[in-house]
Protein backbone atom coordinates (compact mmCIF):
# COMPACT_ATOMS: atom_id res chain seq x y z
CA UNK A 1 0.00 0.00 0.00
CA UNK A 2 1.21 3.10 -0.91
CA UNK A 3 0.05 6.94 0.40
CA UNK A 4 1.15 9.98 -0.60
CA UNK A 5 1.25 13.62 1.30
CA UNK A 6 1.80 16.55 -1.08
CA UNK A 7 3.45 19.91 0.58
CA UNK A 8 3.62 23.45 -0.90
CA UNK A 9 7.55 22.75 -1.91
CA UNK A 10 7.84 18.69 -2.12
CA UNK A 11 6.24 15.38 -1.28
CA UNK A 12 6.12 12.17 0.57
CA UNK A 13 5.58 8.69 0.23
CA UNK A 14 5.00 5.99 2.47
CA UNK A 15 5.33 2.54 1.42
CA UNK A 16 3.80 -0.44 3.85
CA UNK A 17 4.63 -3.95 2.69
CA UNK A 18 2.44 -5.76 5.37
CA UNK A 19 5.35 -5.96 8.00
CA UNK A 20 7.11 -4.53 10.66
CA UNK A 21 9.13 -1.85 8.12
CA UNK A 22 7.54 1.08 6.32
CA UNK A 23 9.42 3.02 3.62
CA UNK A 24 9.45 6.83 3.82
CA UNK A 25 10.46 8.44 1.04
CA UNK A 26 10.56 12.56 0.33
CA UNK A 27 10.66 14.40 -3.06
CA UNK A 28 11.17 17.61 -4.41
CA UNK A 29 10.42 17.44 -8.48
CA UNK A 30 12.78 14.69 -9.60
CA UNK A 31 15.12 14.84 -7.16
CA UNK A 32 14.72 12.70 -3.78
CA UNK A 33 15.67 14.58 -0.73
CA UNK A 34 14.84 11.82 2.33
CA UNK A 35 14.45 8.00 2.16
CA UNK A 36 14.56 5.84 5.39
CA UNK A 37 12.54 3.05 6.90
CA UNK A 38 10.59 3.13 9.99
CA UNK A 39 10.72 -0.06 12.11
CA UNK A 40 8.07 -1.07 14.19
CA UNK A 41 8.17 -3.98 17.21
CA UNK A 42 5.23 -5.46 15.85
CA UNK A 43 2.67 -5.81 12.13
CA UNK A 44 0.20 -4.50 14.31
CA UNK A 45 2.34 -1.55 15.54
CA UNK A 46 3.29 -0.68 11.63
CA UNK A 47 -0.22 -1.20 10.57
CA UNK A 48 -1.94 1.42 13.12
CA UNK A 49 0.77 3.90 12.45
CA UNK A 50 0.21 3.43 8.42
CA UNK A 51 -3.48 4.13 8.87
CA UNK A 52 -3.66 6.31 11.22
CA UNK A 53 -0.96 8.80 10.62
CA UNK A 54 0.02 8.15 7.31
Amino acid sequence: MTKYISYQYYYEYYVYHGNTMIERVRKQGKNTLLHDWIIFDSVEEASEYFNCEC
